[in-house]
């Protein structure tokens, strides 16, 4: 079961018609008793893939676990990369069934593989691993998974796919608090999207270095990069980036000290937020940053009354 470009294969490229169609799940059904050996394992990763897509991770499970099973019974008649796919099939049935734990240690046994038989978008697998590390909270992990792809991508030459996973690799950093190569890896990502014209990723890149930024207490550079993101954000009218980048410019330049500013932006991106899809991180977020602005400000009456209600929304959201 593939991931991202690996899932976008050229018909041309493997002589097959531009106009066939795979096959439905019940014509794979149907063909499954004729099936034997690989072919029959074949069968049941594509069936496994169809249970994966409607849901139904307990049958998708047992699918993948049998051609598993049928690939270890032929030995080494069995390619490395068909033993690969079961694992990685077993993996994404694993997660459809939030065994995330279990599916990231399988996904891993692919990558094995992929990587010993230089397999060419290896990466694409450990970005996904990455993601479900990251779901596990374990951003070391993730890190490494993350580094790796970077690898791999330098290797090949792939400037697209490099730039993707710095920013990732600069995301990892900055959950582990590792702020100075977060804030490098992201300038890094930020000169390699650039270089292809690439506008609302290099935004992005700006808005979270303003973030990692104002972590490291860097207020004017934090305050020049989010002016940029929001530059972007208001000329495609994007209203959530626009609000984010509101609450992140608010913070930079409370933490220069610019209150009357601060202020106003801040009640800005309440503004906007309210005319948005209920997103409590942000509207957390918005005034955390309103409540403290107000205690710096000698206003401890109002910080409190935010700070009350921050609390009642926290214990419902377990924060």
């Amino acid at each position: 079961m593939s991931v991202g470009r690996n899932t976008l294969r050229n018909p041309q490229e493997e002589g097959v018609a531009i106009e066939e169609k795979d096959p439905s799940e019940k014509e794979l059904w149907q063909q499954l008793p004729q099936t034997d050996g690989e072919e029959r394992a074949e069968v049941l990763l594509q069936l496994a893939q169809q249970a994966t897509y409607r849901g139904a991770g307990d049958e998708a499970l047992a699918l993948a676990e049998t051609a598993s099973e049928i690939y270890e019974s032929l030995g080494a008649r069995a390619a490395n990369a068909d033993i690969a796919n079961a694992y990685t099939g077993i993996s994404y049935s694993l997660k459809e069934l939030r065994r995330t734990e279990d599916a990231v240690k399988v996904l891993g046994k692919a990558v094995d593989i992929y990587r010993k038989d230089h397999y060419p978008f290896v990466d694409d697998l450990l970005r996904t691993q990455a993601i479900w590390y990251g779901e596990l909270g374990d951003w070391q992990n993730n890190l490494n998974c993350q580094l790796e792809a970077v690898r791999v991508n330098e290797i090949d030459g792939n400037h697209e796919w490099l730039s993707k996973s710095l920013y990732n690799v600069a995301v990892a950093y900055g959950q582990l608090k590792n702020y100075p190569e977060a804030i490098t890896t992201y300038r890094r990502a930020r000169e390699l999207f650039k270089e292809q014209k690439a506008v609302v990723e290099v935004a992005r890149c700006d808005e979270a270095l303003a973030e990692v930024l104002i972590e490291s207490k860097e207020g004017a550079d934090a305050l020049l990069h989010i002016g940029r993101a929001l530059d972007v954000a208001q000329t495609l009218n994007n209203d959530v980036r626009i609000t984010w980048c509101l609450y992140i410019k608010g913070e930079a330049l409370s933490l220069l000290e610019q209150w009357d500013e601060a202020e106003e932006v801040l009640a800005s991106a309440r503004f906007t937020a309210d005319r948005l899809e209920t997103d409590w991180n942000l509207l957390l977020g918005i005034e955390t940053a309103q409540a403290a602005l107000y205690r710096a400000t000698g206003r401890a009456e109002l910080a409190a009354d935010i700070e009350g209600r921050l609390a009642t929304v926290r214990e419902i959201l377990g924060q």
